[in-house]
């Protein structure tokens, strides 16, 4: 919910002078943008702004409920509002127009399910330790759900590829990568633009598949990364968001395969977030807070620190682990380390 308090907010806030009503706010913030999306309000207002009138009439919505729906998203900062007429921020123009090549419309199945099914589940797992509901269950048994999450991480990835491609060192004379899990392939992809002679093998589940990027040089491959023989004979393997979707002992266990598929002196790529090296200010820390637990109820697993990671790493066979952070791919970082010869 992007909301910005002033200083007279901020101190109501913390001296308790207003009831603590801003989560169940964000709540409400999260279901109107939701709505927003699914009636086309963004598309509607990508080549113009209008008044609510206006697009009352476009959409075919009530004029009045349109209007109290613009007022909220422009207090969002989802629309920006001057002499009567909404139009689109940077963020709704970025994230929440269709045909974006960053949009997360796709993707809003899996926010909705995630917040208003799994997470009501969390008081269960806390107590128990272990997801109330196997995410990674729900998505093989839902093609909808998991064409959403497919969608929503391919957004993400296209916006942060790029950087993170720039920021990965590759063995001299590489040419083969695996993206263990890698599903739309996107990171694969930005660096077969980089690096000519690459080719790159995506190992992941079949409905995972499905969202997979074309590329002449990019191969899908159905599999489980858990248990299936993941090859050999590779250069770079990447792991981006994987590890933190396993416990210690899964997560022990994929990295000495890795290594197995690696070729002496190649390099492991692991894109996560790290508990250790989060931005500075409380809000950061504290979303840390609630991914770590949005990995435990979706999924059992955690957010680490870089230091644990690189413990890991070390483990299974690697050495050097190095901490990169690309600039302009903030919510992933990047470990990086060699295999053993």
């Amino acid at each position: 919910m992007p909301l910005f308090f002033n200083a007279l907010e901020a101190a109501a806030h913390r001296l308790s002078l207003v009831p603590p009503m801003f989560d169940y706010f964000g709540a409400l913030g999260l279901h109107t943008l939701l709505a927003a999306a699914r009636m086309g309000v963004f598309d509607a207002l990508r080549e113009r702004p209008s008044t609510g009138g206006e697009l009352a009439a476009a959409l075919q919505l009530d004029p009045r409920s349109t209007d109290m729906l613009l007022r909220a998203l422009a207090g969002l900062g989802y629309l920006r509002a001057r002499r009567g007429r909404y139009g689109l921020t940077r963020a709704s123009r970025l994230w929440f127009v269709t045909g974006s090549p960053t949009s997360l419309v796709a993707g809003l199945e899996f926010w909705e399910r995630t917040a208003f099914v799994i997470w009501p589940r969390l008081e269960k797992a806390v107590r128990d330790g272990a997801p109330a509901t196997s995410f990674y269950a729900l998505l093989e048994g839902d093609p909808d759900l998991s064409r959403s999450f497919q969608a929503w991480t391919a957004a993400l990835a296209r916006q942060q590829a790029p950087a993170a491609a720039r920021a990965i060192p590759l063995p001299r004379g590489a040419r083969r990568v695996l993206d263990v899990g890698g599903g739309h392939g996107e990171f694969s992809v930005e660096l077969l633009r980089r690096h000519p002679r690459l080719h790159a093998t995506v190992m992941d589940l079949p409905q995972a598949l499905e969202a997979a990027a074309g590329h002449p040089r990019l191969t899908a491959r159905a599999g489980s990364f858990l248990d299936d023989d993941l090859g050999e004979g590779y250069d770079v393997v990447l792991l981006f968001n994987i590890v933190h979707g396993l416990d210690d002992q899964d997560a022990a266990a994929l990295l000495r395969r890795v290594a197995a598929a690696l070729n002496p002196g190649g390099t492991i790529v692991v894109g996560e977030q790290f508990g250790d090296s989060v931005m500075p200010g409380r809000s950061s820390r504290t979303l840390l807070r609630l991914l770590d637990l949005n990995y435990l109820a979706t999924a059992g697993g955690r957010v680490r620190d870089f230091r644990e990671v690189s413990h890991l790493l070390r483990a299974a066979g690697f050495r050097r682990p190095r901490h990169r952070r690309p600039l302009r791919a903030v919510p992933t970082e990047l470990a990086i380390a060699l295999r053993n010869p």
